[in-house]
């Protein structure tokens, strides 16, 4: 008999938990040993909880952590009922190394002993077999750079521009997505016409099709991000065989090994919370991004990754499944 696994997918829709939520469910479902539920009405053994748990029930539950919130003005608030999830679950799935370092600075995991049961790190994934299917765009020069994500100020939109048009590498470099949360109201025409460079395109929002056609085409990504714990578009990035130039903090660096240029700029900070405005987290020097971009284009163009196949992940989260709920 199948176990029957509650995975509600009415919480915390849209953004990378809700992607990758999505990815997970489609390959757990193609097995016989699982019975995905997402209706908590529904009769259930065990639940698969994203990012904090909304209901109450006396069943089991793992807890797949997501983010936490560090920076001391913005809704650390929040944090509580991520804390009192993690305390209360039966076992916890962390998405990278690096995020559990930052859910034990911020929460205190291992002062506090919020974790009763044990966690294990499992990276993100993505369908393999839906990448071989989409052709690369003939749109996009060879060669060229792509860089993808929700444009807020820690993903570092300028910084990365002028540190391109500082490294003068005569390629292109395709830029996807729009602004974020405290950008809204602004347009990403408005940074195309600031920058005024022939060899930086501003393509705005396009699906995960037209992205991965995009990636597909291109030779290098760049994710200068301030903190992402696993960030769903750059397994894309490396499933589709691009070498990735990104920062140091953050779980990065961990998918990339090999296959990139790692930039160290960022430092962990002491104290509980950071200090500081989401804002200024754009402001990295141009010429180490120019750096980091020369010495990019010189390694040799990596191999299509298949150690992200959400296949593998889907049965790492299986096996942790059967174990707790024996």
């Amino acid at each position: 008999m199948s176990i029957k696994v509650l995975i509600q997918t009415n919480k915390f829709g849209g953004g990378g938990p809700d992607t990758f939520r999505s990815r997970l469910i489609k390959a757990i479902k193609k097995t016989d040993e699982i019975d995905v539920v997402e209706n908590i009405k529904k009769k259930f053994d065990i639940e698969l909880s994203f990012i904090r748990k909304t209901e109450k029930h006396n069943k089991p539950y793992i807890l797949r952590a997501s983010n936490c919130y560090y920076l001391d003005k913005y809704k650390i608030w929040n944090n509580k009922p991520i804390a009192r999830s993690i305390k209360d679950a039966d076992y916890i799935i962390f998405q990278s190394e690096f995020g559990y370092k930052l859910y034990n600075r911020v929460l205190r995991l291992e002062s506090r002993k919020l974790i009763r049961n044990g966690y294990k790190i499992i990276h993100n994934g993505i369908d393999v077999d839906y990448l071989k299917n989409i052709e690369p765009s003939r749109e996009i020069e060879p060669g060229s750079f792509v860089a993808c994500a929700r444009w807020d100020s820690n993903k570092r939109l300028h910084s990365m521009i002028k540190g391109f048009i500082e490294a003068d590498v005569k390629k292109h470099l395709y830029i996807i997505g729009g602004f974020g949360i405290e950008d809204r109201k602004r347009k990403m025409k408005d940074v195309f016409k600031k920058y005024n460079s022939q060899h930086v395109h501003i393509l705005g929002e396009k699906t995960n099709e037209e992205t991965i056609s995009i990636m597909k085409a291109g030779d290098y990504f760049v994710h200068l991000a301030f903190i992402d714990i696993c960030p769903n578009v750059v397994i894309e990035a490396l499933s589709c065989g691009l070498n990735v130039l990104c920062t140091n903090l953050g779980g990065t660096s961990e998918l990339v090994g090999d296959n990139g240029i790692v930039l160290k700029v960022d430092k962990f900070w002491e104290t509980k919370y950071l200090k500081k405005n989401i804002e200024d987290l754009d402001k990295l020097k141009s010429k180490v991004v120019a750096e980091g971009i020369n010495k990019i284009i010189k390694i040799k163009k990596s191999d299509f990754r298949n150690d992200f196949d959400i296949n593998k992940i889907a049965k790492k989260y299986i096996d942790i499944i059967k174990e707790r709920i024996k």
